[in-house]
């Protein structure tokens, strides 16, 4: 038994080894080519444009619903390049309606102020709704 893990944990690493030639297509999708010739798509976080999300707060707890507008990093919205910190979203229904958004302006302080518009929210705070 101590044999057959040794062998697969030595073809698991065989595999992790093979698999960091990564490649980009001209639609800059990124695939994992191993030496089996297995393509299997990369970037999760590209399958997530279009999809409706929980946005967290500092705590991890779910404050509003939204739909992921833009992934595009040099997209400026509020003021703010969406970068590697920011999703593009679009709230749609507040958990907490009196919580406080990351990034304020003039007009939006509140999930509540900002329902039905778009705004920035951190990338590390937002949770696909599987709902």
């Amino acid at each position: 038994m101590v044999k057959e893990l040794a062998e697969r944990l030595g073809k698991v690493e065989s595999i992790v080894v093979e698999s960091k030639q990564v490649e980009s297509t001209p639609n800059m999708e990124r695939y994992v080519q191993s030496s089996a010739s297995v393509i299997e798509p990369k970037g999760k976080e590209s399958l997530m444009l279009g999809k409706k999300v929980k946005l967290c707060d500092m705590e991890g707890h779910p404050v509003a619903n939204a739909i992921i507008m833009s992934l595009d990093k040099s997209k400026m919205v509020m003021g703010k390049s969406l970068g590697e910190e920011y999703y593009e979203v679009a709230i749609l229904f507040a958990y907490k309606p009196n919580a406080p958004i990351f990034v304020k302006d003039n007009e939006r302080k509140t999930v509540q102020d900002a329902i039905g518009s778009h705004i920035v929210w951190f990338r590390d705070f937002v949770e696909l709704d599987d709902t």
